[in-house]
């Protein structure tokens, strides 16, 4: 039924000449929807669950699936299971959770216990809170109203409103709600102390209401007009829902199809607030209506999956549950045929050959499944395994899915087109085909390039709770799922040192319980890779060779090597102008140019996204890129940091250096260094063997260009030979302004009275977006672009920097901009005078201290994946460009993490420093200074040949005697 290229999805077995002559409009179909260019109509996926059959119609699923904006991974939420009460209104035929309240027993949990079992499960590494309890007991039982009477509360609701609060703010685990058929009033309380509700539409057949004997007899809570309002007012309120169907229970195969389609469309009516669609089959239980009714089959089951994929497109999250999957011998286990070995988890692997592309919470060995006590969750391990060995890594989200949480426009690469160079030689590994089998492409598709586009937590989630949110997410809005932060570990092992600072931060933000100390720490879900423990392929199973990755990482990896150097040697032979700025021209060079910037943009996006497999083949391609472009030497510089004041008009988001009038609760005093102490300390870093000092400081509201003068010269007079790396563009631009000069009259003035080169700092992330939520008083992206050209203009080489992992537009995307930015400006200055950006230094945002942290509107850095990931994707986008520095910054990534970093594309350990201040003002322990010899033992210690070398900054090798100087130090 599939085959690897060409037309993909064939026919059913039988079918007559007139349903096979149809086969290229139904592959012309499943392109349109993997395009995200239309959804299917209902005729339409009739029309294609007649003519294909199981294979080819899960194949179709896995192509759309394939298409979607997360294309390597499978989801889940690591969570406990709250039954807040047993008691229902209701009594489903298939149902054991709903139980009659015993008599003087008590009806609901107590806020302790919930919170005592949120507790375990913080602590176990859970993220997600469900409760889960019966529709309006109150209105049944006389008791319940009672006991909420007594507790001051007025419904059901009401208290689990107040659960939620406290499980919110005392363990930090993030609520999801399942509390039946709501009003909008209800929706909206439980919207303002949970992430994400729930609703099972289960199915739209008033059939199964009014039929006795039938699954839904008499429970007039199931009538799908009342599931289908509450649905809508979910929509209407902004509510991220998770909604679903039953398999199994009495419907046919066409009623199912009509709840798919009522899902949908309550979820584009509402744009998009249908976060996951749950298939979910069913399973008989003893002691209910239905426990002599069959149970759908495995294929039954796929068969509905994969037309949930085809219905709802490449965005939507499929959820298949896997403690209840069947598995292909349940049947014959159940008929009496013994219930021998299971296979290996093959249901699973067929629901991922369906499209499924979220297994729903599993808890993480505290809480079992309450509405199926019978099925065991399965071990994370188990799962990971599996999943991996099906092409994906498994990778835990938040209660809210991850477009919930971010705000980002992605650029992703269209996989039907292989005309732009985003595609491997088609020859090449042909059963390596992610897709399924791929989908069939147009003759002359108008762009090969999409946007996915989401709003992130501005939209989705209550202000209240966002801050919560943004504790627990990593950059592309799923579970962080690791202790480790920029700055300083804070891993249970670490939790002990961490403990003065935490309680004093507590003290200060008393109403602030994101800011909370918890304690112990949470266990680690998810390795280096950003994927489950128990995922990766042993090292022997892994072959001799490097980890190669999917084909879309390969592709990416190779394009971005053939685009750098192709703009490396365009520019080595005429002045070249791509500078790193968007065009708004209309013409058909620039039309062009700009499609070969996004598919770099969606390449750069996809290896910043890597994870599992995919990110050991991004790190491995990264170290031997550095191999063949800097050798085995590892570099480092012996300066000295002088920070000559703290007082800054500005006010950065970020900073928790400068002071200012928005800084008088941060730690620390204003000071302004007299030139005679910057004259001492330059003087002594001399001495100390010192060839380099780096000067920066804030935005003094009082400096003018003469200042920055005065500093230079000051530096100078200390020791006339040592290296001046001082003034980021910001204080370029300020300097040349209150001076009435250009940049580069400014600049020049500076480099005659010594300056040897420019910190590229205060860039951040170049993406205005960003810029405007994290320093909106600095420059722009195209305002520093300017200044750091004219200094190259001016004869003053600069460094190039990029502070990541912070705020809800910050992520992949954005990195991916910045560093084409940094690409094309640096090959653009390199052909217009010789010279560009010498290194290439990310900067991993540290966040304890950090204004935009304590106001909530900040993660918690970015994750150890995300800033291994940094540096390795910066050597392959801009290594092959001819930036061929990338720097490790140990006092953001600890001198462990440093030494780690040079297996993964870098070559640098960057300088000694002396006096570190910026970072350790914002709550960093890695300390101030570094010496030479634990600079060169750390190089040591990464073997493979590699050897320390002392340098200059502009990368030449350091005057003699320096080195002898600096290891006397």
């Amino acid at each position: 039924g599939q085959r690897r290229r060409g037309r993909v999805f064939s026919a059913r077995p039988g079918a007559s000449h007139r349903e096979a002559s149809t086969s290229t409009s139904a592959d012309d179909l499943i392109s349109a929807v993997a395009s995200g260019a239309r959804d299917l109509t209902r005729s339409e996926i009739d029309r294609l669950t007649s003519e294909l059959d199981l294979t080819s119609l899960c194949d179709a699923a896995r192509a759309v699936r394939a298409a979607g904006p997360d294309p390597g991974i499978v989801t889940f939420s690591p969570k406990v299971f709250v039954p807040l009460t047993f008691a229902c209104r209701d009594r489903c035929g298939y149902c054991t959770f709903a139980k009659d309240p015993e008599a003087g027993g008590k009806i609901y949990m107590s806020v302790e216990q919930v919170i005592d079992v949120a507790e375990r499960g913080r602590v176990a590494g859970a993220t997600e809170c469900l409760f889960t309890l019966g529709d309006r007991p109150e209105a049944l039982y006389p008791a319940a109203r009672a006991e909420l009477n007594d507790m001051g509360f007025e419904s059901t609701v009401d208290y689990l409103a107040h659960c939620a609060s406290a499980v919110l703010a005392r363990t930090g685990l993030l609520p999801h709600c399942n509390a039946g058929v709501l009003t909008r009033d209800e929706l909206r309380k439980l919207r303002e102390t949970s992430v994400s509700q729930g609703l099972m539409l289960e199915s739209t057949s008033d059939r199964l209401v009014d039929e006795p004997g039938a699954a839904h007899h008499g429970c007039e809570s199931k009538r799908p007009a009342c599931r289908l309002r509450t649905l809508d007012l979910a929509g209407e309120l902004d509510v991220p829902f998770t909604s679903g169907i039953l398999v199994g229970i009495g419907e046919t195969r066409e009623e199912r199809l009509d709840a798919l389609f009522a899902i949908r469309e309550s979820d584009r009516k509402w744009r998009g607030h249908v976060q996951e669609v749950i298939v979910q089959n069913f399973r008989a239980k003893e002691n209910t209506g239905m426990r002599d009714w069959p149970e759908p089959s495995l294929e039954e089951l796929a068969w509905t999956a994969a037309c949930a994929r085809l219905i709802f497109g490449p965005v939507t999250q499929i959820q298949v549950p896997p403690n209840l999957t069947p598995e292909p011998d349940d049947a014959a286990a159940a008929a009496g045929g013994g219930g021998g070995p299971v296979g290996d988890r093959e249901g699973w692997r067929l629901m991922l050959r369906a499209g499924v592309s979220d297994w729903g919470g599993v808890s993480p060995g505290v809480t079992p499944d309450h509405v199926s006590p019978e099925a065991p969750w399965p071990h994370l391990s188990e799962l990971a395994r599996v999943t991996r060995e099906e092409g994906y890594a498994l990778v835990p989200r938040l209660a809210a899915q991850a477009r919930y949480v971010v705000r980002k426009r992605s650029k992703l690469a269209d996989p039907s087109n292989d005309t732009h160079g985003f595609r491997e030689d088609e020859d090449e590994d042909e059963d390596d085909d992610e897709t399924g089998g791929g989908v069939a492409s147009s003759p002359s598709p108008p762009s090969p390039v999409r946007v996915h586009e989401t709003e992130g937590s501005d939209r989705w989630i209550d202000a209240r709770v966002a801050p919560h949110v943004r504790v627990l997410a990593d950059s592309e809005g799923f579970a962080r799922a690791s202790g480790w932060c920029p700055g300083r570990d804070e891993s249970p092992e670490s939790a002990a040192g961490a403990e003065k600072d935490d309680d004093e931060a507590k003290r200060r933000t008393p109403s602030k319980p994101w800011l909370s100390s918890r304690v112990p720490r949470p266990a680690d879900v998810v390795g280096v890779d950003g994927a489950v423990f128990g995922g990766r392929a042993p090292r022997d199973a892994r072959g001799s060779g490097p980890p190669r990755g999917s084909r879309r990482v390969r592709a990416a990896i190779e394009r971005l090597r053939r685009r750098g150097a192709s703009l490396a040697l365009d520019c080595s032979t005429q002045l070249c102008e791509v500078d790193g700025r968007d065009s708004d021209s209309d013409s058909d060079s620039d039309s062009h140019s700009r499609t070969e910037m996004d598919l770099d943009e969606a390449a750069v996006a996809t290896l910043l996204r890597a994870r599992g497999a995919d990110f050991d083949a991004v790190c491995a391609a990264a170290d031997e890129a550095r191999a063949a472009q800097c050798g085995d030497a590892v570099t480092y510089v012996v300066n000295r940091n002088i920070n000559y004041t703290n007082v800054c008009a500005l006010s950065c988001a970020f900073c928790a250096f400068s002071k200012g009038p928005a800084s008088e609760e941060l730690r620390g005093k204003p000071y302004l260094l007299a030139m005679e102490e910057v004259a001492r300390r330059t003087a002594e870093a001399w001495d100390r063997g010192a060839t380099e000092v780096c000067m920066q400081g804030g935005i003094h509201p009082d400096f003018t260009g003469e200042d920055y003068l005065a500093i230079l010269n000051a530096a100078k007079s200390g020791a006339p030979d040592i290296h001046v790396h001082a003034f980021s563009p910001l204080e370029v631009s300020h300097g040349a302004l209150t001076l009435g000069l250009t940049h580069r009259e400014f600049l020049k003035k500076l480099r005659d009275a010594g300056l040897g080169s420019l910190p590229g700092t205060a860039a951040e992330v170049l993406d205005d977006p960003v810029r405007a939520q994290l320093c909106p008083d600095k420059l722009s992206t195209d305002q520093w672009l300017d200044v750091v050209a004219a200094a190259h203009d001016a004869g003053v080489p600069t460094t190039s920097t990029m502070m990541f992992g912070h705020v809800d537009t910050d992520g992949p995307d954005a990195w991916a901009r910045h560093l084409l930015r940094l690409r094309n400006a640096h090959v653009a200055s390199v052909s217009r005078n010789g010279r560009g950006f010498t290194e290439f230094v990310p900067l991993p945002f540290v966040h304890f201290e950090a204004p935009v942290f304590r106001a909530g509107a900040a993660r918690r850095g970015p994750t150890l994946r995300e800033c291994v990931l940094a540096h390795a994707v910066g050597r392959l986008t801009l290594g092959s460009a001819g930036l061929t520095n990338v720097q490790a910054s140990w006092v953001k990534m600890g001198p462990e993490m440093a030494g780690e970093l040079l297996r993964a594309g870098c070559n640098d350990l960057g300088g000694v420093l002396m006096n570190e201040s910026i970072t350790r003002a914002a709550g960093a322990r890695h300390g101030q200074e570094m010496s030479a010899a634990t600079m060169e033992a750390i190089v040591r210690g990464v073997g493979g040949g590699r050897v320390a070398r002392v340098r200059t900054t502009a990368y030449g090798d350091a005057p003699a005697g320096r080195r002898d100087a600096a290891m006397r130090a």
